[in-house]
């Protein structure tokens, strides 16, 4: 009789499924779309914000286990539609969460911080996870007009923290729910390890946005112990020289001031004051151009310093060669070296003028 009534229970609860998972998917969407444009707008730094609806045979799964426990109904499954936000640091992950309770009506009584709930002495998954509806005012708009009264999970957590929740699934929970001790006690170990990588991520973060605000704030008093480091030159430049760079300008290399350092090393500039002397003696001196990226207006200071030396030491042994120059680069140079000097070098190293008239 039991097993009659528990087969006709599983039916009803699939027949509910199939009428009514399609707003979830929808729903999941449209969250993960809104979620991803508001952290943009707010600058917030992330990895990606995948998004699910759940599975029939998760959702039958849930069900039956819920009944062993208590009286459950699919109406109160609030976890149908999935959104998960992954940031770089933990950081990100307070951003993100006070950025939800500004956004949609959170439900306090069914949200968890997995981190708290581990404690000070265990370690093990981490994660934010906040039940939400749209609210009372989005809900008004014709977008999520549909989506009025359903909830949905947005789950946070840090890349290191998604990285060892996934392993943990596909290695852990689907070898049967419990691994060997000696080698749950290693599972457990290596979660330790990306807890402490992932802390010192984040301090690591901190010092280096402390140590560019110091350089903001002593940037008049800059001394040879400053080394050259892509986060010192970019500061240097836009303290200073903002002027000179053009934000329109695309760039079509990766890490575009690591590059510029390897120059400006080759070239014989060793740190920040020695860079900033000359960046000042050289834009004191000609008339640059306004229209700059950060490494092309790096390479014309060395050129315009000794545009010889510029290409025997520096560019000669660069890892991103270039083969061109613009004409209002070249109407730089013209300030200081004569037309026969400068197509000399061009000549040599093969390099071409742009946009000429």
């Amino acid at each position: 009789m039991n097993s009659k009534v528990d087969v006709k229970s599983k039916e009803e609860h699939g027949f509910w499924y199939d009428n009514n998972i399609d707003p979830y998917r929808g729903l999941a969407e449209i969250i993960s779309v809104t979620l991803k444009n508001s952290l943009i707008s707010q600058k917030i730094s992330f990895v990606d914000v995948p998004y699910r609806h759940k599975t029939k045979k998760s959702f039958l799964k849930k069900i039956d286990d819920k009944l062993i426990q208590k009286d459950y109904s699919p109406e109160l499954m609030t976890d149908l539609a999935g959104i998960r936000v992954i940031t770089l640091i933990e950081a990100d992950v307070q951003k993100v969460c006070e950025l939800i309770q500004t956004m949609f009506n959170v439900h306090p009584a069914d949200s968890v911080n997995k981190s708290e709930k581990l404690g000070e002495e265990k370690v093990g998954y981490r994660s934010v996870h906040f039940v939400c509806d749209v609210g009372q005012d989005r809900e008004k708009l014709p977008e999520f007009s549909a989506y009025k009264g359903l909830c949905f999970e947005i789950q946070i957590r840090t890349a290191l923290e998604h990285a060892w929740a996934e392993i943990e699934h596909d290695r852990g929970y689907k070898l049967g729910g419990k691994l060997p001790s000696h080698l749950n006690r290693r599972f457990k170990l290596l979660s330790g390890l990306l807890e402490s990588a992932d802390l010192e991520f984040n301090r690591l973060t901190e010092e280096i946005e402390e140590y560019a605000n110091g350089l903001k704030e002593n940037i008049a008093n800059i001394n040879e112990d400053f080394e050259l480091s892509t986060i010192g030159v970019k500061t240097i430049l836009e303290s200073k020289y903002a002027e000179f760079i053009s934000d329109k300008t695309q760039y079509v290399m990766s890490d575009p001031l690591s590059i510029a350092i390897k120059e400006l090393v080759d070239f014989g500039i060793n740190n920040l004051k020695q860079l900033d002397q000359e960046i000042s003696s050289m834009t004191t001196q000609y008339n640059f151009s306004k229209d700059n990226t950060e490494i092309g207006f790096i390479r014309g200071i060395m050129m315009q310093l000794d545009l010889g030396r510029y290409f025997s030491k520096a560019y000669s042994n660069s890892n991103q060669k270039w083969a061109g120059i613009d004409k209002s680069e070249y109407d730089v140079l013209l300030q200081k070296y004569s037309e026969t000097d400068i197509w000399a070098l061009f000549n040599e190293y093969g390099i071409e003028i742009e946009s000429i008239d």
